[in-house]
């Protein structure tokens, strides 16, 4: 006769095997990197390579990964639902995030009451936090950032890795109400820039 709690066993520590590997497998992803300008040029391979569609169910899953604010709290980006939301993926080492910062901030405080919300996602180490505060408050960005961890990088950002293995960063995500990307920008292209998010912007945030 079998024994049930023996079987108990052995299905917990499978999981707990598959939950370390999943874990394991995500924490071996090379870490994002400052966008090489050089490489967005219009004549570049990485500008004339067509950007992979996102999976929806891998972006709904991340949603739903909890986040860690700066200050210790924590939010999802599911929270945002019924938004139109632009995620930034960036960081203060990274020149052309820095430069974003400012122009998303402006769009944030613009649309903000239309239904717009802002979330960027930092790189930073933890440990640097005091500096990216810093940088935060001068920069006047008053929306929601958190640290980027890799179950939420790994949806949004794999398949866009360039010749060093790193997916580069700013990358730009804007998500419709219902949760759906609509458009995704690599880099900090003049043709691409804050103007053309603001369009996309204005047709999410207008009646259908």
């Amino acid at each position: 006769m079998s024994n049930p709690k023996f079987k108990n066993s052995i299905y917990l520590n499978a999981i707990f095997l598959i939950a370390a590997l999943f874990a394991a497998a995500c924490n071996t992803a090379a870490p994002p990197r400052p966008v090489d300008d050089s490489t967005m040029s219009a004549s570049s391979p990485r500008a004339q390579k067509a950007i992979p569609e996102r999976d929806p169910k891998e972006i709904e899953s991340a949603s739903n990964v909890a986040v860690t604010k700066l200050d210790g709290g924590t939010f999802k980006l599911s929270d945002f639902r019924g938004k139109v939301l632009i995620v930034d993926f960036w960081a203060t080492y990274c020149p052309p995030c820095v430069r974003q910062v400012p122009q998303l901030a402006e769009l944030s405080r613009k649309y903000r009451a239309q239904g717009l919300e802002v979330v960027g996602l930092t790189s930073d180490d933890k440990a640097d936090q005091q500096q990216v505060v810093e940088f935060l408050k001068k920069a006047g960005a008053d929306y929601t950032i958190g640290y980027d961890n890799q179950w939420v990088s790994s949806a949004f950002l794999k398949d866009t890795e360039d010749e060093s293995g790193s997916p580069p960063i700013p990358q730009l995500f804007v998500i419709s109400r219902e949760g759906r990307v609509v458009e995704h920008l690599i880099g900090d292209s003049p043709q691409r820039g804050i103007k053309y998010l603001e369009e996309i912007v204005n047709q999410q945030l207008s009646p259908q």
